[in-house]
């Protein structure tokens, strides 16, 4: 009988768990390991995404074209002045040839003009012209938003916005005027008018206009009841050429060139009736007239 303790049997019992356990740690450590590589491929691939991103922005090319610019972006004037821009056109992504400039949005009788009329411009360069924005005596007095574009052909230009302030112009003048000679019936008589000029500045006249206003008879014509009234009279209005240009100060029609055949004329009518009433009268005009400030 041998004595020998028994050694295979124990050491299978032993070494199936150990297996066993071998290999729950194995299946333990795969999914880690490929959650750490999902992640990594995970960054990878993002980071590859950025870089491509990065290297898609850094190889983008600029389309050619135009960027216009108005300084400043806004300008007041009197109804009938002018304002200037500069106006600034450069050229993107190696655009190269002639550039010209359209406004639009300018209130009633306003106009522009650029000098010079084109631009040409050279890739990456930049160029600048001087816009006049003119306006009219008529212009409303408001304020008005415009844009001015650079066009070269096809290519159109963003709109640069501006602002123009008019401003509502109230100068006055003076008009007078006296008979040169007595009146009778059948008789003319011219009236050289007098334009007063306070301004510090000229101004264009435009129109001129005669009304009798009273006629004053003597105390005798008013006691013996005799009549006179405007109706004895006539008024032949100013004939000469528009505008006359009057300087600072009081200038009169004989002054100023104008024949004294254009000058205004008043008659005295003569008629059937009675006009001794109108003997020894006084005739009291209203002189109006209307212009424009230069």
């Amino acid at each position: 009988m041998d004595r020998r303790p028994e050694r295979t049997a124990p050491f299978h019992r032993v070494g199936i768990p150990l297996r066993a356990l071998l290999l729950a740690l194995l299946v333990a450590v795969v999914p880690v390991a490929a959650l750490a590589a999902s992640n990594a491929q995970g960054n990878n691939g993002q980071g590859g995404s950025t870089q491509g991103n990065n290297a898609q922005g850094s190889t983008a090319k600029v389309s050619k074209g135009i960027t216009v610019a108005l300084s400043p972006s806004s300008r007041t004037v009197d109804q009938g002045q002018s304002a200037s821009f500069t106006v600034s056109a450069t050229s993107t992504g190696g655009f190269t040839g002639p550039v010209t400039f359209a406004v639009s949005g300018l209130p009633d009788g306003a106009t522009a003009s650029a000098a010079p009329a084109s631009l040409v411009l050279a890739s990456g360069s930049t160029a600048q012209a001087t816009l006049t924005v003119s306006t009219a005596t008529t212009t409303p007095a408001t304020k008005t938003d415009f844009t001015v574009t650079g066009t070269s052909g096809s290519t159109l230009s963003n709109a640069a916005p501006g602002q123009l302030q008019v401003l509502e112009v109230k100068r006055t003048f003076g008009l007078s005027g006296s008979v040169t000679g007595l009146l009778a019936p059948g008789v003319s008589r011219s009236l050289n008018l007098q334009i007063s000029n306070p301004q510090n500045k000229s101004i264009a006249v435009t129109n001129l206009s005669v009304a009798i206003s009273q006629v004053v008879r003597t105390p005798a014509a008013v006691a013996a009841k005799l009549p006179c009234s405007s109706a004895d009279y006539r008024i032949t209005q100013y004939s000469g050429a528009y505008p006359l240009t009057v300087e600072p100060g009081t200038r009169s029609l004989s002054a100023l060139g104008v024949l004294e055949a254009n000058w205004p004329q008043i008659k005295m009518l003569d008629t059937p009736q009675l006009q001794d009433g109108c003997k020894g009268a006084t005739v009291q005009f209203t002189f109006t007239g209307t212009g424009e400030a230069n």
